[in-house]
């Protein structure tokens, strides 16, 4: 049953896309998130190129139908374009090339379809129409995981959501980390939102929601998890106009977890100050320098997975006094980048970075004191908050090329152009012009 229905989901995109292009790239989105062929027993799941079919639906759906209002010239859409011919590049003399052409398959149909959302996604319905479906689309690995979380307390590797895969939002840090950078989003959207506006059971609903975010990073276990709530915490504070109130909002659920979480959780968080004496922070702390070498003597990277081939000794309690560890992950989006993409890369992806949190600042500016932008000014704090989070707890995680990062990228600039294109409409006339 589950099965037909999602293959009817999948259907149904595709028909209303033929008529509402938009609605394809809605459709890609959801299968990037999502992943319905992940827990389809149908055609979703039995070889089909399901997403790049909707992909190639999208694409051909905008140059057929939907050609209007193009987004300005962008450093960041070009710098988009530049990274994913680059890693395209990169693969060429890649140490492991096998690997590496594995990993680009999806990783440069993230990068480029992130540059084509801002022609699709214009308006301010279509942006509140992506958020939404991301953010559902989440929920289904959210729902499950928060409701078990509660149940049993959670705990570190366990995969209470839909993916089992230690890859994407089956990875505990992964899915921490999107839930946190979830939270501001909603609470921009219970605010503001045109699709579901509010009233007292949408903002249950909201509310909830953002709750149930919480209890699922919380139940991740993951140190990464702490770090993104106390991110969290500033970034909602500092963007907030009642400073006083979300302070104590933030100090009663940080009481909250101090006293419902369980033991076992408090001991896991208690090792992120143990610094190289942690045995997994030793081992994370001696990849980096790995891979900084790695890229002193190879300043154009090593190409995608680059860690199958790093090998580095640790202090262990063996005879020899130290123990040869191989393959491991980079576990931080700036070593992975700077491993596989050398420095050229690594700049590309910080331009962008950079660009977009400027971008957001500036939506801010142009908004303060205008009524009709409020939401816009809302949105583009929540999505600040967002990329932080992204961006610090990115640090101690390898999600460089998952589309999350590329998605707040996009949607950045969507948002950003929606102001421009506002700001330069003729205001209304006082005197009917005559024909």
């Amino acid at each position: 049953m589950r099965s037909i229905y999602l293959l009817l989901v999948y259907i149904a995109l595709l028909g209303i896309g033929a008529s509402a292009p938009f609605v394809l790239t809605l459709g890609y989105v959801w299968l990037d998130v999502f992943r319905p062929q992940a827990v389809a027993y149908s055609l979703l799941n039995r070889g089909l190129p399901i997403a790049m079919i909707m992909g190639a639906a999208a694409l051909g759906g905008y140059f057929a139908l939907d050609r209007r209002s193009p987004p300005r010239f962008s450093l960041v859409i070009l710098l988009t374009l530049m990274l994913a011919v680059w890693v395209t590049l990169t693969c060429f003399w890649a140490e492991v090339p096998d690997q590496a052409w594995i990993k680009w398959d999806w990783a440069f149909k993230t990068i480029l379809f992130s540059a084509f959302i801002p022609f699709v996604i214009r308006s301010r319905v279509q942006i509140e129409a992506f958020l939404l479906v991301f953010l559902f689309s989440l929920s289904a690995n959210v729902i499950p995981f928060a409701a078990k979380t509660i149940l049993s307390g959670g705990g570190y590797g366990q995969r209470l959501g839909l993916v089992s895969a230690n890859a994407g939002l089956g990875e505990g840090a992964t899915l921490a980390t999107v839930c946190l950078m979830s939270i501001p989003i909603i609470l921009a959207l219970r605010k503001h939102s045109l699709i579901i506006p509010r009233n007292w059971f949408t903002n249950l609903c909201y509310v909830g929601g953002a709750a149930l975010l919480i209890v699922t990073a919380i139940g991740t276990f993951e140190r990464t998890a702490l770090v993104g709530l106390l991110v969290l915490a500033v970034m909602v504070w500092i963007t907030s106009r009642k400073k006083l109130l979300m302070g104590a909002v933030c100090a009663v659920i940080a009481l909250g977890v101090v006293f419902e979480t369980s033991d076992a959780w408090n001991t896991r968080m208690s090792t992120i100050t143990a610094g190289a004496t942690d045995g997994s922070i030793g081992v994370r702390l001696a990849v980096w320098k790995w891979t900084y070498n790695y890229a002193l003597q190879h300043p154009l990277g090593g190409g995608f997975d680059l860690y199958y081939i790093d090998s580095i000794d640790v202090p262990s309690d063996r005879p020899a006094g130290v123990e040869t560890i191989a393959h491991r992950a980079f576990h931080s989006i700036y070593f992975e980048m700077l491993g596989e993409q050398g420095f050229v890369g690594l700049g590309m992806f910080l331009s962008i970075a950079g660009l977009s949190f400027l971008s957001l600042w500036g939506v801010i500016r142009r908004c303060k004191g205008n009524p009709q932008l409020e939401w816009c000014a809302d949105l583009a704090k929540a999505l600040l908050s967002a990329l932080t989070i992204l961006m610090t707890c990115g640090a101690f995680i390898g999600i460089a090329f998952q589309p999350f990062l590329y998605y707040l990228f996009a949607i950045t600039v969507s948002l950003r152009e929606w102001v421009y294109r506002t700001e330069d409409e003729p205001a209304p006339a006082l005197v009917p012009a005559l024909a």
